[in-house]
Formats: C-alpha cells, structure tokens, sequence
C-alpha cells in the first residue's frame, strides 16, 4: 500500500510541476511570431476567433506589438510646458506617476487626434498610446513635485510626438487582426495583447515547441475545433494543418501530454492493486 500511495501522489503532482515549469519559461520570439516579446508581455496565450475575437481588435490589445516601434523623442518646449502647470497643481502627499501621466497625456492627445484623424476613435487611443509611455516612464516613483512632473511630462510629450506614428501602427495591427479573426487559425493573444504573427499555425507550434502552453479550444468553422495536426475538419476535404478535436494521435490541447500521463499514472495505480491483492 506504501507505494500505492506514492504512485498516487506522484500522479497529482504532475500537472502542477507542468504548471510550474511552464511558468519559469525563457521564450525565444520566433521569426513566425513577429517582434512579440513573450517574456516582457506575458505567457498566457489563446486562440480567439470570429465576432468576439474582433471585438478585441483594438488599440489597447496593440499595445505591446506597437512597442519599441515609435522613437521620436519629446520636446523640449512640450515638456517645459506641462511642467510649469503640472508643479502648480501637484500635491507632494498624492504622488501617483502612472495616474499623473494619463492627466497630462490623454487629452492634448485626443485633441490633436480628433483634428488630424477623425475616422479613429480617439479616446481609445490615447489610452493606449498613454498607458504604453507612462508605463515606461514610471518604472521608478517619483520621490517628488519636480521629479513626478518631469516624469508624467516625458511619458505625455513623448505620446504625443509619436501620435501619428502610434496610431500607424494600431491601424496595421487591427487590420491583421480582424484578417485573422476570420480565418480558421483565428487570432493569436498573450495576456490579452495582440501578436501580430505572420503565420500563426506556425507562431504556435514554435511557441510550444520551446514548452509555452498555448489555449487553442477555440472554436473556428462548422464543427471543427482548433487543435494542432493535420486533419479534414467537418467533411470539408482541406487538411489546414490545425484539425479537428476527435482526431486521434495529435496534441489537442496544452494539456494533452498531462492527459496521457494521468491515463499511463491510472494504468500503474490498477495494476499496483492487482498486486496488493495478490499479496493479500
């Protein structure tokens, strides 16, 4: 019975070491995957498809694809300016970097995106844009008025002088991403941000292929489920690489290699007490 308990143990162990390992992956961006950084931006990844996957085609999903993109620095008048304003209004007490940038950035954003591009929905994207600057700008807390004021001013300046930059590149993400969305692959995510994969069947079998689990139970066309192997999906006669979910001998989900430990784990439990009773 002793190593009846062991096995057993050993058995409900085994997932959470595959949890946990997955967790302390080094992922190398593959070419396939575009300029994505999955170690800065998360490793939590699915597949999204159809009306709910562009519902997610946004400017706020783009902003780590967008990352590193726009480099024009601010000016030096742009944030000399909002710094006299910014240090009459500051409060010592309520230093808050992230929250006194997004005051400072998104409304002289909105306003000069609503003058030179009014097909955009603006609002959402100075959100973006600023949430991605004051996020960089305030890796560090201000310890004072200057030095808050000087940080929220960089972080909103430099959004500002990248506008039109910025909002280049979440136009391109969004039109890859609505593509996407339709097709049977459907829309690659990681922690809720956009990858802007050149071919996302490949993106994901590199991805995984380096151990990144990758949620891809999304359903794509008919009956079909998005798993990974090559099989004709719902009679359609097209092998598309991603195939359907009762295909035998393929990975089907990230869990699918847990699966077949625990079935070989219940396999060695039965045959453990065949033995027990034998002793018996």
């Amino acid at each position: 019975m002793a190593n009846f308990g062991k096995l057993v143990l050993s058995v409900l162990a085994f997932p959470a070491l595959l949890l946990a390992s997955s967790q302390a992956l080094a992922i190398d961006t593959p070419p396939e995957c575009g300029k994505f950084d999955f170690n800065k931006n998360g490793l939590g990844c699915e597949i999204r498809v159809e009306g709910g996957c562009e519902a997610d085609c946004t400017s706020l999903r783009f902003t780590a694809g967008c990352e590193g993109g726009c480099t024009a620095s601010a000016s030096t008048s742009c944030t000399d300016n909002c710094g006299v304003s910014c240090i009459a209004e500051c409060d010592p007490s309520k230093l808050d970097c992230i929250q006194g940038c997004h005051d400072e950035c998104e409304q002289p954003f909105i306003a000069d995106c609503q003058a030179k591009h009014s097909d955009r929905d603006c609002v959402t994207d100075a959100k973006a844009s600023c949430t991605s600057r004051c996020r960089s700008q305030c890796q560090v807390q201000p310890s004072n008025c200057i030095e808050h004021c000087d940080t929220c001013c960089t972080g909103a300046c430099t959004a500002n002088i990248n506008m039109d930059c910025d909002l280049a590149c979440y136009a391109k993400l969004e039109g890859g991403c609505r593509v996407q969305c339709q097709e049977p692959t459907g829309a690659l995510f990681c922690n809720d941000q956009y990858v802007f994969a050149t071919d996302v069947k490949s993106c994901i079998n590199a991805l995984i292929e380096q151990g990144l689990q990758v949620d891809v139970s999304a359903q794509a066309q008919g009956e079909c489920t998005i798993t990974l192997g090559g099989a004709d999906c719902s009679g359609s006669g097209e092998a598309s690489g991603l195939g359907c979910s009762a295909s035998p001998g393929q990975t089907e989900s990230p869990f699918a290699m847990t699966g077949i430990a625990l079935g070989l784990a219940a396999m060695g439990i039965s045959a453990a007490r065949r033995r027990n009773r034998k002793n018996g």
